[in-house]
């Protein structure tokens, strides 16, 4: 019988370097961070490696290819137990040996990968019942390894817009005995055992979804159920395959096909066995009452502190414990109402009490209302309030929460501009972030605004002011605003909100209409679009949502006042195709084209050629559409193209297909979150209006062509997130008008050219998380016109002597540790 030497010293190897690890982290601060992603790597491989020798010992084999790995297990225990011995003074060597400890990290990634395609091959010659174990543990590494390389070493947990079920921020202060009252029952119900589905239901408005945020930070809740807390927006049309795709993804996992139903109940019962060895907390809120079959499919009993907590304006009794969380009595209601009308904690109008009471009244003790009533008070005089309590005073005894915010919109009938972009907020799905961006493309060619979209930022601001939005940032970065750039930024409506701003938008008839938001169901068509002779349409902003059952093709639809065009969709499993509808073509007034992909999959997009020559805003999510088929195009107005999360295939270089030819005019391009992007094709450094460019977390965009140098009009060059971006070309220098370079969190980045001397009008640099920069350019310190360098405090030692030289220069600190984690929202 054959020793297994190289196994057993790997195996004793990976056991000792993990303890090694778990002891430090515990006793040396100081490379925290580092430490314990190599502890989390450890901790899927270590086992693995422990099964592998025991499987080589039945099978009387010693397997060669361990020996790199034994190797490389021995530097790490060197690297780790030195940590200890670096003087928490000596800031150089810590920032060098945090740099190794994640190269290490790193390399133990790669070279794992290496061992696990071995193993796989070894594997499909052996009895797979044997193996049936060691091979489940097997796909875990390879996820960690396939999340690590998608990161550029770091691990992520889901994609931005589809895959992340964190919860939602909760507001700091929630008024009420009635909510603390909820608050303490429902942490008693979920920490004791036992209780395994709650249903939350409440009149909408209520407070339900802001109840169970504050639930979801809870700190005995935090504790106990960790990050095992899912947070899953369900709403009137829920996907139950979607929902699954989703929880796998965000806990990390590869995303199996999925086709059906009882395939999506299989993987989640496997997900939740996975994740199941500590509590699991999932919440699945604004549930309607058409969907309790998809609320029994996710109740797995098998786990022992699997909780799930239901919010719906119905009961479900057949579900679980139900709760009701009642409207704010009054003297709380008018508690809120005071918080929500004053202004820096005073009101510039202070009415009569009984004014404030009547009012207060005439809400329901409904959170909600109360808000949106109050705050479209602030600052207004007297007669203001009187004639706001007179029309509510109409109301009569039954009627709703719509009636009464419905009095509130009215009093925006005084200021158009800010009920108008309310309703156009009931353009996008329900229960889905409204990228800031893609209301500026829309706000700025409907309303004539500013090309930058500083108007239509504002405009948003003011709808979150009066509580008829609120506002998401999934990143708060200072030179996003300097820069114009908002991609970060999201808008959010309530359900309730958002039926007011599509009842608002449905009044008169659909001729005369100025806004046309149409939901589809398959190919249920409204019955005037399936008459032979259609009415004449003279809507600006156009809607259309389609669900994953609608087919081509598209039936006419003469749009001659079109300015707007949404199209929201969501495709089938099978297709995974979108065809963009004939009758674009003849929209000839159509500026701004918004399409977004709802599915978990990118879809194919079809017909681009139909888009015409007057556009000037194109924004594209989840799609794929190649460089090379826009190349072909006659987009001669078109100003700015965006591009997220899309599949946007390799750069031509053919003439005959050049992007300066197709979009001659274009001044700005952004790409964000588009990974099969490694570089760009010659023929956009080529048009000569481009002034902002954006590449940012495209983690396989490796180089930035030296044809940029053509770029002689850019001022904002964002390239922040983009991994393996290994150089800046030397013909940057050329860029004589950029004002702003971010590269912060390209981790791969470790020199920059000495032509950056040459940016003469320069002002903004930002280079946080660029963790292999250990020198600056001596030409740097000809940047005569720099006014700010944003840094971590690793590089900040590089920008301080320059200071006596750049007498304007100012470094912000960035106290954040480099962006590893780019993907959660």
């Amino acid at each position: 019988m054959k020793i297994d030497f190289a196994g057993a010293a790997v195996g004793a190897a990976s056991n000792e370097l993990f303890s090694a690890v778990k002891h430090v982290v515990r006793t040396v601060r100081a490379f925290g961070p580092q430490l314990k992603k190599i502890e989390n790597t450890l901790g899927k491989i270590v086992p693995i490696i422990n099964d592998w020798d025991e499987f080589n010992k039945r099978l009387d084999r010693s397997p060669t290819e361990m020996c790199p790995i034994k190797k490389l297990l021995d530097k790490g225990k060197g690297l780790v137990e030195k940590c200890s011995r670096i003087h928490l003074l000596n800031a150089w060597k810590r920032y060098t040996h945090s740099n190794k400890l994640a190269a290490f990290n790193a390399e133990l990634l790669g070279e794992f990968k290496l061992y696990i395609e071995l193993l796989d091959a070894r594997n499909n010659s052996e009895t797979l019942c044997e193996v049936k174990e060691l091979r489940r543990g097997v796909q875990e590494v390879k996820e960690l390894i396939h999340s690590g390389q998608a990161n550029g070493g770091a691990l992520q947990s889901g994609l931005r817009a589809s895959g992340n079920l964190t919860v939602p921020d909760a507001p700091d202060f929630i008024v009420g005995s009635v909510v603390e009252a909820s608050l303490r029952k429902l942490r008693e119900q979920l920490l004791e055992e036992g209780v395994s589905v709650i249903v939350v239901t409440a009149p909408g408005g209520c407070g339900k979804t802001t109840l169970l945020k504050k639930l979801c930070h809870d700190m005995d809740i935090e504790g106990k159920f960790k990050n095992n807390i899912m947070f899953v927006p369900v709403s009137k049309k829920p996907s139950l395959t979607d929902i699954v795709r989703k929880m796998i993804q965000h806990n990390g996992f590869v995303v199996p096909e999925i086709v059906t139903e009882d395939h999506a109940v299989h993987y989640l019962q496997q997900l939740l066995i996975e994740i199941g060895q500590n509590p699991v907390l999932l919440v699945l809120d604004d549930v309607w009452t058409d969907s309790q079959s998809i609320i029994e499919k996710f109740v797995f009993k098998k786990i022992k502190y699997y909780k799930i907590v239901v919010t719906s304006r119905y009961e479900f009794p057949d579900v679980g414990i139900v709760h009701h969380l009642n409207p704010l009595p009054q003297g709380e209601a008018l508690e809120l109402f005071r918080r929500s009308v004053t202004v820096d904690g005073r009101s510039l109008v202070v009415p009569d009490d009984e004014i404030w009471d009547k009012i207060v009244n005439l809400c329901k003790g409904l959170p909600l209302a109360l808000t949106v009533v109050a705050k479209s008070l602030r600052g207004k005089d007297r007669s203001f309030w009187e004639t706001k309590l007179l029309n509510l005073s109409h109301l009569g005894l039954d009627s709703d929460i719509l009636d009464c915010l419905r009095k509130s919109l009215d009093d925006l009938d005084g200021d158009l501009s800010i009920k108008e972009r309310f309703m156009d907020l009931g353009s996008f799905p329900e229960d889905r972030k409204i990228p800031a961006t893609a209301l500026i493309d829309m706000w700025v060619e409907l309303y004539r605004q500013d090309f930058d979209g500083m108007r239509a930022i504002n405009d948003l601001h003011e709808l979150i002011y009066r509580n008829l939005a609120d506002l998401v940032i999934t990143r708060r970065d200072s030179s996003e605003a300097e820069d114009k750039c908002y991609s970060s930024h999201y808008a959010t409506q309530h359900d309730l909100l958002r039926d007011l701003a599509i009842m608002e938008c449905n009044q008169g008839q659909v001729e005369e209409r100025e806004r046309l938001i149409l939901d589809l169901t398959r190919n249920n068509f409204p019955d005037w679009w399936s008459k032979q002779k259609q009415p004449t349409l003279g809507a600006r902003l156009v809607s259309i949502s389609t669900d994953g059952k609608f087919s081509t093709p598209w039936p006419n639809l003469h749009l001659p006042g079109a300015e707007a065009l949404v199209l929201n969709f969501e495709t089938d499993i099978h297709t995974k195709t979108y065809a963009l509808p004939e009758f674009i073509k003849k929209a000839n007034k159509l500026k701004a084209l918004i399409v977004t992909n709802y599915s978990f999959f990118p879809a194919e997009l079809r017909n681009f050629h139909v888009v015409g020559s007057s556009l000037r805003r194109i924004s594209l999510e989840r799609v794929t559409v190649s460089f090379l088929s826009m190349g072909k195009l006659c987009l001669h107005s078109l100003q700015k193209i965006s591009f997220f999360m899309c599949d946007i295939g390799q750069a031509s270089t053919s003439n005959d297909a050049k992007i300066s030819n197709a979009m001659p005019n274009l001044v700005e391009l952004d790409i964000d979150y588009c990974n099969n992007l490694v570089t760009l094709p010659d023929g956009i450094c080529e048009i000569e209006p481009l002034k902002k460019l954006s590449i940012t977390n495209c983690h396989n965009f490796s180089t930035l062509p030296r044809q940029i140098g053509q770029s002689t009009s850019l001022k904002v060059l964002r390239l922040n997130s983009c991994t393996n971006l290994l150089q800046l070309p030397d013909s940057i220098g050329t860029l004589q008008k950029l004002i702003s370079l971010n590269m912060s969190d390209c981790l791969s980045l470790s020199t920059l050219p000495n032509q950056i001397g040459q940016l003469v009008n320069l002002k903004r640099i930002n280079m946080r998380g660029c963790l292999k920069l250990s020198m600056l350019p001596q030409s740097i310190v000809r940047l005569r016109s720099l006014r700010k360098v944003i840094c971590d405090k690793e590089r900040e030692v590089l920008w301080e002597p320059l200071k006596n030289n750049l007498n304007s220069l100012s470094i912000m600190v960035s106290k954040e540790e480099a962006n590893l984690d780019w993907l959660r929202d």
